[in-house]
């Protein structure tokens, strides 16, 4: 098997105001991108074979129609006919989207550009002045005809969106932090790092090693423990326990001396953790001496960390970088600053709700077509919704060596 090698994929930088999107520039990279992204919007009908010649023939009638600026910091859209996507966003405290909430924006906005095709726009809201307004966006948002709901905002705000019943709002696909589906038509849209945790221990499962030990940051969330342990359980695999770590090295080591009970009957050692501090722990495994150990770390781990010896060998499993460097090139001509995360996010969102719309209309974006067994593959890789509200998302497998991701398994093409 060939081993592919890729760089670290970086994440958005800079702070700078709305830029105008024009996508008209570099006309023939531009209509090879928008037929390899139209063609992979597969939308329900039932099997993929059945939808193909529908989703092949997207692309002729997207146009390359510049979009506009936002007309002014209080109504900011996006495109300028079709259906309405609302976007429901916090302004920060200068008046102006910041940081996340401006990737997304922007990563919506381009998504309309390329796959709009004129039969979709994004009209953006502020939701900063928390759960009554979000209310009120809705019941505008309703109001106006808009098809499909996308938050990126506060747990207490989306969940007061999700409250709503589905019969009195469009469907919500939620960017932020997971809240629970409470009504129903409700999609937490974001892949995690516990799904990448969970997809490591699966292959390191699939080799023998069904004994896992976890390390985590002190301040894990207990319901994201219960989520990982039902994980590994249902998987086939043990459960060992949890081993909790500060982030200095002299704690991460002494997480390690404390479990090491645990470690004796490990054969697998999940490190979490969005800090260099995942390689100290790593070490002091290591140093114990315990061998025929695969560990997994996830797609939460600083770039940084790939090139330490301590975890040379660590398996990650992650969204294949590929499907983003589509777009990652126009990004950084449209908004000066590198595509992010959450920018993809905001384009798949986009991506979703023109590619039903286009194909089935207006009326087609339900629950139904939302959650198609067949998935849709968009820059943040094969995924599909469930009607529990969850996503599955296809993820690669890669190993570190040399200091870099090393591809190991590519993500599988279908469901």
């Amino acid at each position: 098997m060939t081993v592919q090698s890729i760089e670290p994929v970086q994440g958005s930088h800079g702070l700078r105001s709305t830029r105008q999107v024009s996508p008209s520039k570099d006309v023939g990279s531009l209509k090879f991108v928008k037929s390899v992204l139209a063609m992979s919007i597969v939308v329900a009908c039932g099997v993929l074979a059945g939808c193909q010649s529908d989703v092949d023939g997207v692309a002729k009638h997207v146009k390359t129609n510049d979009i506009k600026a936002p007309s002014s910091e209080v109504d900011e859209t996006f495109g300028e006919t079709g259906a309405e996507i609302t976007l429901m966003l916090p302004k920060g405290a200068t008046g102006i989207y910041e940081g996340t909430a401006r990737d997304v924006r922007d990563g919506a906005g381009l998504g309309v550009g390329e796959l709009g095709g004129n039969q979709v726009f994004v009209k953006v809201v502020d939701v900063a002045s928390g759960a009554p307004a979000a209310a009120t966006a809705v019941s505008a948002a309703r109001a106006r005809g808009s098809v499909l709901l996308v938050s990126y905002a506060s747990p207490a705000v989306t969940s007061a969106v999700a409250a709503i019943p589905a019969d009195q709002r469009p469907p919500l696909l939620n960017l932020g932090a997971p809240v629970p589906p409470t009504s129903g038509n409700v999609y937490n849209f974001v892949s995690d790092e516990i799904d990448s945790a969970i997809e490591g221990v699966r292959a390191a499962s699939a080799s023998g090693h069904k004994k896992v030990q976890v390390f985590a940051q002190s301040d894990f969330p207990a319901v994201d423990e219960e989520r990982l342990a039902s994980a590994i359980r249902a998987g086939g695999g043990t459960y060992l326990g949890l081993a909790r770590y500060d982030l200095t090295d002299a704690a991460a080591a002494d997480a390690a001396k404390r479990a090491s009970a645990n470690l004796q009957n490990a054969d697998t050692v999940l490190v979490l953790g969005k800090t260099v501090i995942t390689t100290t722990v790593a070490g002091a495994v290591k140093a114990s001496g315990k061998a025929n150990v695969t560990f997994v770390g996830t797609n939460a781990w600083p770039p940084q960390t790939y090139s330490d010896p301590s975890v040379a060998g660590t398996v990650i499993a992650m969204v294949e970088p590929e499907g983003a460097t589509l777009i990652a090139e126009r990004y950084q001509r449209h908004y000066k600053r590198t595509l992010s995360t959450d920018a993809a996010y905001g384009y798949d969102a986009v991506a979703v709700a023109s590619g039903i719309v286009r194909t089935k209309g207006p009326e087609g974006m339900n629950a139904q077509n939302l959650t198609s067994k067949v998935g849709f593959r968009g820059v943040t890789g094969l995924f599909r919704l469930t009607p529990a509200g969850t996503v599955e998302r296809k993820m690669g497998l890669y190993s570190l060596s040399g200091g870099k991701l090393n591809l190991l398994g590519a993500a599988p093409a279908s469901f």
